[in-house]
């Protein structure tokens, strides 16, 4: 059980570093994320599941924070 909370934990870190958005936010709990992905490692996953939704890096997105 630990290590699919740990898996599940990990994708959902990568997805908000990587995309700015939560495993909930795409759309999908940890069972579908499992069903669909599980069998891959989870910097794999994220990526596959970025191609498949086109999803744009926070990296490079034109995000200029404002400055005081």
């Amino acid at each position: 059980m630990m290590k699919r909370a740990t898996y599940i934990s990990d994708v959902d870190q990568l997805l908000e570093k990587h995309y700015g958005i939560s495993l909930e936010d795409a759309g999908l709990d940890a069972d579908e994320w499992l069903d669909r992905f599980g069998d891959e490692p989870a910097a794999d996953a994220v990526e596959a599941y970025a191609a498949k939704y086109d999803l744009t890096p926070l990296a490079s997105a034109a995000f200029i924070p404002f400055s005081k």
